[in-house]
């Protein structure tokens, strides 16, 4: 169909094309197009199929028109990513269009993003620092410490709260009016801070006192967020602090199938052991895909970072239980959440799409055998049967996504096992930064 094309690459991976259409293909085209409206039309007067050709192309001119030209543009564009092997990630975009006649041939421009250029630098023997997760007394303590934490309770005290209690009250807001409206009845407030204005109010209270505070409350008007003063009625039922239990043999035993205290420190250094091996290989094997991105040339489409900003929007709301709806009601700071995500987005796409072209020059290769195995693992850690999860996996189409996450992993085996790592940094496990 395409008579001549100009194809070409913009930045960030998007790809234009010039594209005129000789006008015995756009001719044709409209002739098929003219038959479907004789055969289908229904005119008044006329029996279906029998409407004269002269009152279809006056009566559906338009129709007509619009049909050709979106035929004439879907299947040129389709010949030229066949001929030219393009991966679209986006729609292609009309930007100019000429005049459909008969008497002359039919130019178009459209663009459209496609899949990036990956230009990768070496990713055999790269230099990097192995590096290694420590456990440390003093993580084994506060792991202690959180589990005493966790099963802590709650005691009444007979005395004016401080911070770091808590107290259980009752409260009700206050209308200009003085009306008492909105009441809450046993609230439990941790007062954990000095320099809460809230809290700051709180402290000093005891059993059966009552006391009027100021608080700030956030609220949304005409889709922008405002603060208002509000003032309470606050009524105090109790105070309470809380009680650690004892570490001691009784406590191992409740909590665990241990039978001392040295027994649980023990099982809680192993199973951090276990736990900081696994993150000194994974940090290493992140920090060497780090190294090639580095090295690597990239020309990423917006379309594709926008679907990856998408994608981790989708996955906070999820986590976090936020409404997606509401928060773009508040454009400038929905517009601003994004923003703040981008460089997020484009390094989550470098390291996929690096790991994507090592296993593609490597020629890597997922079994069904691996994929199978990958299932039973999630079976087994949730308890659950391993042909429901592979049937769901199958009709929900995520057993793809499961085999390309394996390949990528395979491209980071790559990588370590062919890595120089002369090197230690030794790291505390719990601690950001290493100390030599």
């Amino acid at each position: 169909m395409v008579l001549q094309k100009e194809i070409k690459k913009e930045p960030n991976a998007k790809i234009s094309v010039q594209v005129t259409v000789d006008k015995s293909s756009v001719n044709e085209a409209k002739e098929s197009i003219i038959q479907d409206f004789e055969k289908s039309a229904k005119i008044p007067g006329f029996r279906k199929g029998k409407v004269p050709r002269n009152m279809v192309l006056t009566r559906f001119s338009k129709n007509i028109k619009d049909e050709t030209i979106s035929r004439v543009l879907a299947g040129s564009l389709q010949q030229i990513l066949a001929e030219d092997k393009y991966r679209p990630i986006s729609e292609p975009v009309v930007t100019e269009m000429g005049e459909l006649t008969k008497d002359e041939d039919f130019s178009f421009k459209a663009e459209f993003d496609v899949m990036p250029e990956v230009k990768l630098g070496e990713y055999k023997g790269v230099e990097s620092e192995k590096y290694l997760y420590k456990v440390t007394a003093k993580k084994v303590n506060e792991e202690i410490k959180a589990l005493r934490e966790r099963f802590a309770t709650l005691l009444s005290v007979d005395k004016k709260a401080a911070i770091g209690d808590y107290l259980v009250l009752d409260y009700e807001e206050i209308t200009d009016t003085g009306e008492r409206i909105n009441k809450k009845k046993d609230q439990t407030v941790l007062l954990d801070s000095e320099t809460d204005s809230f809290t700051k109010q709180l402290v000093g209270l005891g059993k059966n006192d009552e006391k009027e505070i100021n608080v700030d409350t956030k609220y949304k008007e005409e889709g922008k967020e405002k603060t208002r003063d509000v003032r309470l009625h606050v009524s105090v039922k109790d105070v309470k602090k809380k009680d650690l239990p004892a570490l001691d043999d009784d406590f191992a035993k409740d909590i665990s199938d241990v039978d001392s205290v040295e027994e649980l420190k023990n099982s809680i250094k192993e199973k951090l052991k276990k736990d900081a091996k696994h993150r000194s290989e994974e940090r290493t094997r992140e920090e060497l895909v780090k190294k090639v991105i580095e090295k690597t040339d990239f020309d990423l489409p917006e379309t594709m970072v926008n679907n990856e900003i998408n994608r981790m929007l989708s996955e906070i709301a999820s986590m976090y239980r936020m409404d997606l709806k509401k928060m773009q009601e508040n454009e400038a700071g929905y517009s601003e959440y994004r923003k703040n995500l981008k460089p997020r987005a484009v390094n989550n796409l470098k390291y996929e799409l690096v790991l994507d072209e090592i296993s593609r020059k490597e020629k890597i290769e997922v079994k069904d055998k691996e994929v199978n195995e990958e299932i039973k693992k999630y079976a087994e850690n949730g308890k659950n049967d391993f042909q429901t999860i592979k049937n769901t996996m199958v009709e929900n189409k995520t057993i793809e996504n499961l085999k390309y996450r394996l390949k990528l992993g395979k491209a980071q085996d790559v990588l370590y096992k062919n890595a120089k790592l002369e090197k230690t940094k030794n790291i505390n496990f719990g601690d950001e930064e290493g100390n030599g």
